[in-house]
Parts: C-alpha cells; structure tokens; sequence
C-alpha cells in the first residue's frame, strides 16, 4: 500500500505560505524527509546532491525559470530517477500555462487549492500505475520492442487495471517501429467501442505516417472540434495539411498551437521552419524573437537563437525594394545587439564581440556597401585569438557565412571543415547551414571557378588579355573575391608593361580601382604577401 513514510520529497515553490501548508498536508500522512526550494535554480542545485521520490514542482516560481523548464532540465541530466513520481502544481489556470506544464508529460498536474485527501489519492494512483507499468518502460527504455509489446500484450489479455493504457502504449511501439498497419488496427478497434481523444490522436498521426492524409484531416479536425486543446492533434493536423500541400492551413495551425502554449520553444521553432518553407519573413522574425526570450529564461541559453533572430531580420531586409523600409528594418538588429550585450553577452563561452562584429558587417551588406562589409569580416576574424577550432559554434557559422556571402571560399574552406565535425542540434540553424553550403553554393563556386581557372590557363599561357577577360568574369560572379581581384592586378601589370601607350590610362585607372577593393583590409598571410609584391611593382613601374 502506497505510504508517505520513507519517501523523500522536494516541494519546489516560490510562496512561503504554500510550504508551510504542504508540510503540514505531508506530515500529518506519515511524511518525514521534506525538503523544500524556493526556485528552480535553487531546486536544479539540490537535487545534483540527494535523490528523492517525488517531486512537488510549482509552474510559476516567480521570475526565473518556471516549473515545466526545471522539469526539463531534471530529466535532461537524468537527476529524477526511474521510480521518483513529478508533479506540476500550479494555481494559475491560464491555458497557456496549464498547456505547456501538460505538455511536459509529469506524471499528474494539479490545480491549488487541493486537499490532503486529494495529494494523497493522486499520488497514490500515480504511483500504482508506473509500478504496475515499470517493466514495460524499462524494456522501451533499453529499446527492447519485442519485450515490450509481449508485456503490453500480456497486460491486455489478463484485463490488468491498465490495460486500457496498454493498447495506447502498444499502438505507440507500433508506430516507432513503423509497423503502421498493426498500429492502424489496433488503434480502430479501441475507437470503434469507444472515440478515446489519445487513441484519434494517435490513429492521425498514424494515417499521416502513411501519408493517408485526408483521412488523418477528418479524424484530427473531429477531435479538436470536441477537444480544442489538444496539443499533439494539433502538431499532426499542421502535417497532414502540409503533406497534402496545404501550407497556409499548415502555418495557421502550428501558428495558433504557439500562441496557446506561449514557453513553448519546440512549438515555435516549427511554426519558424514551415514560414521559412513559405517565405513568410514577418512570421519567421516573430517565431525566432519568441525563442530568443524563451531560451534566455531557460536552463539552456543558446546565442544560436539570437543569431537565428539577427539572420530573420537580416533576410527580410534584404527582401526590401525600398532603401527607407530596408534601413528601418536593419536598425531593429542594431537595437537587438546593443541588448544583447547585456544577454548573451555575459555568456563566457560566446565571443559575443566578434559576433556583433560579422552581424554589422552584414549589415553593410545588406545596405550594399560590399566593400565596408568585407573589410570589417576579415578585419574581425583576423584579430581574433586562437585557432578556428576554438570557435564557439554560433560564431563558426556565421563567420563562416558571412565569408561565403562575400565570396571568400578559399577563406572559408577551414571553417565549413571545422562546421562539418561539429554537432549543431537547433534545426534552424541546420536549415540555415544547408542553405549556405548546399548546391547553391556548389553552384556558385563551379561558376566562379570555372572562368578563374581559365584565366589562370592563359596567363601561363602568356595571354594576357585573353586571361582579362576570365578573370573579369569571375569577379562578375564573385566581385569580392581577393585570390580573383589579385590576379586581375597582376594581368594588369603585365599588359601595361607590355604595351607602351595603348589604353595605359585605362588600365592604370582598373588597376587601382581593384587595390582599392583589396586596402585596408586584413588578407590571409598569402594574399597580403602577394597585394604588397603587386602593389610595389605597380608603383615601381608607373611612378603612382
């Protein structure tokens, strides 16, 4: 019989008065090992150092880290062990917030007030039935889907208490072992004597897996027209419509599941992935600003998420036919930095000054002053301490980007090279990586190398002006790049000492305009080399 008296509890609630009537409910039941924590900081730090049975988690713990975030967090460094029971409390019935601490899967959630009688029943049901389920999740645990499905089976034949949640549990390893059509008969079994709302949920998801997604339309729409708060119904319904090639009903939907559970990052960064699919810019900038605020109240600051933010803000820019709307739209990343410095600024492990470096830079870009653009990415990372594998992630790619944006591939060889070891888990950003380095700009690169390759053909070749002309084209693809800029000069060089009068003005004028487009600026130790050799013999030979 389930009893409160060896177990170990850990209240985590910001209100006093709340501790003192929970010890009181908990110790006139038998309880003796209380401890309590008036933050989920505070809390994250106590159970590093002692293990308990269950956990009493407020949602709201003032303005820190909610309920739902420590849940996370405690799972994620696995602090709560297998047998311990969670609890989301909360007095607060905003949907919202309900949704998201619901969303987090605890073992029960509870509104206050509630009675000792009612904690008690509670936790007494929840207890009995991950007991009576414990070998199952074990084996699903240690990925042993035969094992599992024999016990979950077994369960419903021997009609356990259970076995109701069984069937679902069953149905569940189906579909992770894409056993689609077992799962489907299952699941239409279960409703065909009774419509269960996580049985619909799941025969949709199971219709959309199969790509059957008129039918997992009906079904999903069915029971979010009885259960509007159905977060699960919600995520599959915006697949099937996006499987049936109904975007803007797809974005709708995932739009509106985000609004409802508003610290839901996970809901937001699809919302962001299907707008970036769409193009809808105005969408993707509100998803990211949701994220970088959600992830700054978490456990888990990312500077991947400002980034994120920047970039949106950056891309819509760039969308803008109006010098005026362009400017208005950049000066938000302007204000978003100077914030920032006092976020992700104090990161440690983050070189937040480089990275406001690039994002000006790329400011510039957008603005299309190319050549303040240039000179401030190189002069950044040519200041910057260390070797490129002391880069953080955040900065590794955006540097990376930035030197790809400005056609420095031999640059940025190094950096996609150390990009391609790392691990980057936030989708957007993988979806921003593949879009900088994925055919696109395969296609630039053998465009631009093609026409520099020849160049280079005929200047061995001792055709100088046949090796202009190359040369002049690669720089139409890539007018930034110095290794091109460079042999333009030489070219140059060659053709003014060749030829007495004809044309020297205009060649003398080209030349320095390509120097002008290589000063100032920090070049990788070859190229300076090389721009000073060209520059002195220049000078050398026209006096200028």
């Amino acid at each position: 019989m389930f009893s409160y008296e060896n177990k170990r509890f850990l209240i985590v609630d910001d209100q006093k008065p709340f501790h003192v009537m929970l010890k009181t409910m908990l110790t006139n039941q038998g309880a003796k090992r209380i401890t309590f924590a008036d933050s989920a900081e505070s809390a994250a730090r106590l159970a590093q150092r002692k293990t308990f049975d269950i956990y009493l988690i407020d949602y709201n713990l003032g303005s820190g880290k909610n309920g739902a975030q420590l849940l996370d967090y405690l799972r994620h460094n696995q602090l709560i062990p297998k047998s311990a029971l969670c609890f989301i409390i909360t007095g607060d019935n905003n949907k919202g917030m309900v949704l998201s601490a619901i969303e987090k899967a605890p073992d029960d959630y509870m509104m206050k007030p509630f009675s000792q009688t009612q904690l008690f029943n509670r936790l007494s049901k929840a207890d009995q039935k991950k007991s009576a389920l414990s070998n199952i999740f074990d084996a699903l645990n240690d990925e042993k889907y035969d094992q599992a499905i024999m016990l979950c089976k077994s369960k419903i034949e021997t009609q356990s208490k259970f076995s109701g949640l069984c069937k679902n549990l069953l149905a569940d390893i189906y579909i992770t072992t894409k056993a689609f059509s077992e799962a489907e008969r299952l699941l239409s079994m279960i409703i065909e004597k009774r419509p269960l709302v996580r049985a619909c949920i799941t025969l949709g998801k199971v219709y959309c897996l199969q790509h059957k997604y008129h039918q997992a339309i009906t079904v999903l729409k069915e029971v979010l027209h009885n259960n509007p708060l159905q977060m699960h119904a919600y995520q599959w319904l915006a697949r099937a419509y996006q499987g049936d090639g109904e975007l803007n009903k797809a974005l709708s939907i995932l739009t509106h599941a985000a609004n409802l559970t508003h610290h839901s990052l996970e809901k937001h960064q699809q919302v962001a992935l299907l707008a970036h699919e769409m193009e809808e810019h105005k969408v993707i900038i509100t998803s990211y600003q949701s994220i970088l605020q959600i992830s700054r109240n978490s456990f888990y600051p990312d500077p991947c998420h400002l980034a994120n933010y920047i970039r949106s803000l950056i891309n819509f820019a760039n969308t803008q036919e109006e010098m005026f709307e362009k400017k208005t739209i950049l000066k938000k990343v302007n204000s978003t930095l100077y914030q920032s410095r006092f976020e992700e600024g104090r990161n440690k492990n983050f070189d937040f000054n480089s990275f406001d470096e690039i994002c000006q830079a790329n400011v510039f870009f957008s603005l299309g002053e190319l050549l303040k653009a240039k000179r401030r990415i190189l002069n950044t990372l040519g200041k910057i301490q260390g070797n490129i594998e002391d880069f953080d992630n955040t900065l590794l790619y955006e540097s990376l980007f930035s030197l790809l944006d400005i056609g420095e591939f031999d640059y940025a060889a190094p950096y996609l090279a150390e990009l391609e070891q790392r691990d980057i888990i936030d989708p957007s950003t993988q979806l921003a990586i593949r879009q900088k380095t994925g055919n696109r700009l395969e296609q630039r690169m053998d465009n631009f190398k093609a026409y520099n390759k020849l160049g280079i053909q005929e200047f061995e070749a001792r055709n100088y002006n046949s090796a202009l002309k190359h040369f002049n084209r690669a720089i139409e693809f890539e007018p930034l790049n110095s290794g091109a800029l460079l042999n333009r000069i030489h070219v140059y060089i060659l053709i003014l000492k060749q030829n007495s009068r004809d044309q020297r003005k205009q060649h003398i004028i080209n030349c320095q305009s390509s120097f002008k487009l290589l000063s100032n600026t920090q070049l990788p130790p070859e190229h300076a080399k090389r721009y000073k050799e060209l520059q002195a013999e220049f000078t050398e030979f026209t006096g200028r």
